[in-house]
């Protein structure tokens, strides 16, 4: 389709009213996701897709085994619900229990407690977090703003009184830390008394909680922790009294208040935070020090058994990092670790990876130094875990360059080993097991496909392995620490019905990691419109040996599309200079490399059909939609630009700053990387989509984007979402699909 000038069409209803296509494979049949209505052909995996999350629902979420490793706990929904329930998988008899259910009916969540869902990506609903009890006899389980304790032997649910968020259990196990009104509160739990430890909460004031730049671009969700021996609590304070508000109104009921949001813009104030130390009964607060002008992102926080009380600082520009130990009883500091990056500082390999917070304090023991610790870094082109002394001396790399480091999973200081993930290829994860001693490397698990490992704090004789497969499955497997498979967590998930025809490779001057997905009766003889499914931006890697990450894309390739996608510079999992080369400019070279993956994909494979290539992404995926779109028109023939982040000065600092500086800084690099600043040339279709609520990528965006382009008499099309920057809701996903469907088709027509 050729958009008229000024017009902005609701593709939205066009695709509603789509007819029938011709049916192929056992999907011909599927119901609406809402209306119950039947869609046939190959467009029937598309209202499976909504209503099953991808076949993702059902699957075991959150699995974590107990302490003294008899039971395994997860949470999991129904095969087309969201709600989560809690269960109890018994590792000796191999039988699953449900510990507990959420009421039915709607959840009543306040504006903090769904800005935290938000910030955690969290869309599912129920029992949404549990907190396993050291002596592995109960769990604390958070159903909306209300915790419940349950009893692993018997079920018994005993409601614990009060509205709380961000609760964290003692390690003693007998008091839980919660926020309440931004003051932050100590609740007994033999009593059920809560004790209030703050005061002075307010709605830019908050006590307990991660401020938004730590909680969104950080990935850093507490601001409590507890001390080793529970009688001490370290919380971060978070003033956003200087940060500019932004309000959210409900376009569908305007006699609604707009909310209101604290969000920090790049180049404007940040929250001011800080850290305090107080008696976990309550009394005075003692204020670590540093400075914090120059240090003012406080980005992890470490505190074990095993020692030490780490504090883990970033420069604004996050090319800076300070590790200072902390005197519990004092608040006093030490200067450990300082690292520097002309570039920018990752805190870890990448977004998601699972593992501990670093530094981990080590126990006495052979060829460990006295007061040793274990780090992470990328002094070379790969991540590397390491071993330092008390004063923070580097004494040797435990994992080579050959094998790069993504997370540590798990220290035994009694065994003197640690598990930790590695990459076994640029697009494969494997777990293996260190001897501290001797430096011995052991591997544990090797089966392609990415694997994540997960103990519960202080437990060491099982961990959970959440599996994704190079053959297309997805598991949770329970693991020794050997890597031996003692059972499977079961899952109630869909049985797929859509064939996965994924094809892994590399391509280009470059070697880019590639994925090439053919629809269902792929024709060797014929030419196909290609698409490009593309995130491109810094932090976020698109290709994985896991097929089934790749469900909706093989839907999308199934009405009549190859669908591709690159891992070009910026991407992490390669190595260091790979990654930062796109400081400064984040869309030239990574647009380049887009372009040439796809080029070469289409001198490689004969049925790609380069005349007629279309793109689409999400957030940042959406930005390089939009820009590919509009700048590279002989490439690009139409765009799907969803929830684009269009001028970066209206994105948060603590992303936006690592990558590109402060607008005062470099306005010539902002101009460039601006939509805006290239969107008069325009010539190409593009249909925009965004939530008409988001307070990740504000609306503004899209509404900047869609003026430029009105004053500039473009075409556009634009499909407004009610909602935020997820897409929970299985209607709002399915008629995204289609409208995304039929766009392309229309723009780029079929397979010839």
């Amino acid at each position: 389709m050729t958009p008229t000038p000024f017009s902005i069409r609701a593709l939205l209803l066009a695709a509603a009213a789509q007819t029938a296509f011709i049916a192929a494979g056992p999907a011909a049949h599927a119901a609406d996701a809402t209306s119950g209505a039947t869609t046939t052909g190959p467009a029937a995996c598309m209202a499976d897709l909504a209503q099953t999350r991808a076949f993702s629902l059902g699957l075991p979420n959150s699995a974590a085994p107990t302490p003294d490793g008899r039971s395994v706990l997860f949470l999991r929904s129904g095969p087309r619900d969201t709600t989560l329930h809690l269960y109890r998988y018994d590792t000796a008899t191999k039988q699953t229990t449900e510990l507990a259910r959420p009421d039915s009916g709607p959840e009543h969540l306040t504006v903090e407690e769904r800005a935290q869902r938000e910030r955690a990506r969290q869309s599912l609903t129920g029992i949404t977090h549990y907190l396993i009890a050291p002596d592995s006899q109960s769990v604390i389980a958070t159903l909306g703003g209300h915790l419940e304790r349950i009893d692993l032997a018997t079920g018994k649910t005993t409601p614990i009184p009060g509205s709380w968020i961000s609760p964290r259990l003692a390690p003693d196990g007998r008091h839980i830390a919660a926020v309440k009104d931004d003051d932050l509160y100590s609740i007994d739990l033999a009593t059920g008394q809560a004790t209030r430890l703050t005061s002075g909460g307010s709605e830019t004031l908050t006590h307990g909680l991660a401020e938004f730049a730590a909680a969104e671009e950080l990935q850093r969700e507490d601001g409590t922790w507890w001390s080793p021996d529970s009688q001490t609590l370290l919380y971060e304070e978070a003033d956003s009294t200087g940060v500019e508000p932004h309000y959210i109104a409900n376009l569908g009921d305007p006699a609604q208040k707009p909310t209101e949001f604290r969000y920090p813009r790049a180049g404007t104030a940040n929250a001011k935070t800080r850290l305090g130390l107080m008696p976990s009964a309550g009394g005075p607060t003692h204020w670590i020090d540093w400075d914090h002008d120059r240090y003012p992102y406080i980005a992890r926080i470490a505190w074990r058994k095993t020692g030490g009380l780490f504090v883990v600082l970033l420069n604004r520009a996050e090319t800076e990092e300070l590790v200072l130990a902390v005197d519990p009883a004092t608040g006093a500091t030490r200067e450990v670790l300082h690292d520097t990056d002309a570039q920018w500082l990752s805190l870890t390999p990448w977004e998601g990876s699972g593992g501990h917070d670093l530094p981990v304090a080590l126990a006495d023991g052979p060829n460990i130094p006295q007061g040793g610790f274990l780090w992470a870094a990328q002094r070379g082109p790969h991540w590397q875990l390491e071993l330092h002394d008390h004063d923070g001396h580097l004494v040797r790399a435990l994992t080579p360059q050959s094998l790069p480091f993504v997370a540590l999973n798990n220290y035994d200081a009694k065994a003197g080993t640690v598990l930790a993930t590695v990459q076994t290829s640029r697009i494969d994860t494997g777990l293996v097991r260190i001897d501290l001693a001797t430096g011995q490397i052991t591997t544990l698990v090797a089966t392609p496909g990415v694997h994540r490992a997960t103990f519960t704090p202080g437990g060491h004789s099982l961990f959970v392995d959440t599996f994704s497969s190079a053959d297309g499955t997805r598991q949770s497997i329970i693991r020794t620490p050997d890597g031996t498979a003692i059972g499977t967590l079961p899952p109630v998930a869909e049985k797929p019905t859509l064939a996965l025809h994924t094809e892994f490779t590399t391509l280009g001057a470059d070697d880019l990691d590639s994925l090439i997905i053919r629809p269902d009766n792929f024709n060797p003889n014929r030419h196909y419109p290609v698409l490009l499914s593309v995130y491109a931006g810094p932090g976020y890697k698109t290709v994985w040996h896991t097929p089934a990450s790749y469900y909706e894309d093989q839907c999308l390739a199934n009405q009549g599309f190859i669908v591709t996608s690159f891992d070009g510079h910026g991407t992490p999992g390669r190595d260091h200079d790979f990654e930062r080369a796109t400081k400064n400019d984040v869309i030239d070279l990574p647009l380049h490399d887009q372009v040439e993956g796809l080029q070469a994909a289409g001198r490689k494979y004969r049925q790609i059909d380069l005349a007629r290539a279309g793109v689409y992404g999400w957030s940042f995926g959406g930005y390089f939609t939009a820009m590919a779109t509009i700048r590279r028109p002989d490439v690009f023939k139409a765009g799907n630009a969803g929830a684009p982040p269009v001028d970066w000065t209206d994105y948060d600092t603590a992303y936006t700053e690592r990558y590109l500086g402060t607008p005062q800084s470099d306005p010539d690099g902002y101009h460039k990387s601006d939509v805006l600043t290239y969107a008069p040339n325009l010539s190409r279709p593009l249909l925009i989509m965004h939530g008409a609520t988001d307070d990740n990528v504000y609306f503004e965006n899209t509404m900047k984007l869609t003026q430029s382009l009105l004053a500039a008499g473009r075409p556009y099309n634009l499909l407004l979402l009610p909602g935020t920057h997820m897409l929970p809701n299985p209607q709002i996903r399915l008629r995204v699909s289609q409208a995304r469907a039929e766009f392309f088709k229309q723009t780029l027509g079929s397979p010839r």
